[in-house]
């Protein structure tokens, strides 16, 4: 996702907001696996198609991508409880995305 974000990276010299962007990533995902364990059984017995659930998890990634990122921005330079802000980010997550 770095490398996406900003192709021309150096990863032996990231700047401060690189790191952070690292961060947000690496909770990003890791709540988004959790949200597919978590939903995983429920998927299979939902009346969607399989592409549907893919569009689903689809914006569950989007949208927690985003709400990491406007919470990270929201600390700015303070150190980060990544095992707060994922717990706060997938409970909010399962609260629009669970039904």
């Amino acid at each position: 996702m770095l490398y996406e974000t900003s192709p021309d990276v150096d990863i032996f010299n990231l700047t401060d907001r690189q790191i952070a962007d690292v961060i947000g990533f690496t909770v990003a995902n890791d709540i988004c696996n959790r949200v597919d364990l978590l939903l995983g059984q429920s998927y299979e017995k939902l009346k969607y198609t399989p592409q549907q659930v893919q569009l689903c998890r689809n914006d569950i990634r989007e949208y927690v991508r985003g709400l990491v990122r406007v919470e990270l921005d929201k600390l700015g330079p303070r150190p980060v409880d990544s095992h707060g802000l994922a717990s706060d980010v997938l409970a909010a997550t399962l609260e629009v995305f669970g039904e």
